[in-house]
């Protein structure tokens, strides 16, 4: 395989991110953005979810994209019948194949959902849409059932199928095996996809393995957002297939930076710091031993290069810092200094950088807590006042 097509889900697993919630005009923007760096599929959400959902939808099946939109749906006809009357080009299926989920989720067994997941199929690809069928709980699933619905999705008309770690369980080596299994046991022209969640911080490890076992279609989304810990970041996983597996993905990686921040203004999750590739110190250098080696050579402690990612390499002054950087910077100025000069400088850059304590740290810790709590959040006396203004009050 030497070419993936990246699914993003950032309007719909994304928003699903707690306390996350998109207006019309940002789900615009990040769709446009999405298809600016071109991601050729998106899932932009569930029409089910809200009248207002619906009119963002049909606001971005008529944006005059080159993606393909997609929604996702449950097994259910009136489902796949608001996607259609969105514009979608696309469905997404979700369709529960773990013991788990089909006995306490749906209350069915494995002959039930097989028959109600044929009956939606079809009637999806009756009315026009490209069906993805989408294997909830994959990764707790029995291997056997879960390749034959696969098999069975794709004789009634399905293109794609996604194998979900619905709840991030998995680890590489297991789903590198998963997915070859599959893989081997369908139809070659039945193309496979994966979408990793990250509870234990695996989604990325999980997707790239995925994808050297043979799925195509890697599901992610923009910064990683969405449930609980969140899904696979979409610019983890274009460099890393880049860089390690040296396969094509088709995006333009000098618009990813530029595109997580525009989610992260829209989402309101701030990207951390220490976040690989968009955060603020990816490319970042304090250590003295690390800012030496970069001046001989920028290749001695940078695997990738930023630029390429729209980002720009920069030092810090700090604690750690040598007097490599000092005199670096003194240089870039036309000063001229000696040894104990330098020293000096160096000696109080560092007194500078300790002396205010930890203070503002504390402050600033405590404001962040506060705004994801207001603002990623729902403040329980508006719920109750809302309880009591439609039972007591009838609304």
């Amino acid at each position: 395989m030497d070419r993936i097509f990246i699914v993003d889900g950032t309007l719909r697993e994304g928003e699903q991110s707690p306390g996350v919630h998109f207006t019309t005009a940002e789900k615009l923007e990040i769709a446009r953005a999405l298809d600016r760096i071109g991601v050729p599929l998106l899932d932009v959400g569930m029409p089910a979810v809200s009248p207002d959902e619906r009119e963002a939808i049909r606001a971005i099946t008529q944006a005059g994209l080159r993606a393909s939109i997609g929604v996702s749906a449950r097994l259910n006809r009136a489902e796949v019948d608001q996607a259609v009357a969105c514009g979608a080009d696309e469905i997404f299926l979700i369709c529960s194949v773990s013991p788990l989920h089909l006995r306490y989720k749906l209350g069915m067994d494995e002959e039930g959902v097989r028959q109600l997941a044929e009956n939606v199929v079809r009637y999806s690809i009756q009315q026009g849409l490209v069906v993805n069928f989408v294997a909830e709980d994959a990764c707790r699933a029995e291997t056997p059932f879960l390749c034959g619905i696969i098999k069975d999705a794709h004789k009634w008309g399905a293109q794609r199928a996604f194998i979900c770690d619905t709840v991030g369980v998995a680890e590489p080596f297991r789903m590198r095996s998963l997915i070859e299994e599959i893989r081997s046991a369908i139809p070659p022209e039945m193309a496979l996809g994966c979408h990793c969640h990250n509870d234990l911080g695996l989604a990325t490890a999980n997707t790239v393995a995925a994808v050297e076992g043979g799925a195509q279609y890697p599901s992610v989304t923009v910064n990683g957002i969405g449930e609980r810990a969140g899904n696979s970041p979409l610019h983890e996983v274009v460099v890393a297939v880049e860089k390690n597996l040296n396969i094509k993905h088709g995006i333009d990686m000098g618009g990813l930076y530029a595109l997580s921040k525009l989610v992260e203004r829209c989402s309101g999750i701030l990207i951390p710091p220490h976040a690989p590739v968009v955060g603020l110190n990816a490319f970042r250098h304090e250590s003295g031993i690390h800012v030496d080696g970069i001046l001989k050579n920028s290749r001695t402690y940078t695997g990738v290069d930023p630029q390429g990612l729209g980002r720009e390499p920069t030092f810090i002054l700090g604690k750690h810092t040598g007097t490599q950087l000092i005199q670096y910077l003194l240089q870039q100025r036309g000063y001229q200094a000696s040894e104990g000069e330098i020293q000096e400088i160096l000696r109080r850059v560092k007194e500078w950088k300790t002396r205010d304590g930890k203070g503002e740290i504390g402050r600033m810790v405590r404001e962040v807590e506060e705004y994801y709590e207001r603002c990623l959040g729902f403040p329980q006396d508006a719920f109750w006042e809302i309880v009591e203004g439609v039972i007591q009050h009838g609304g």
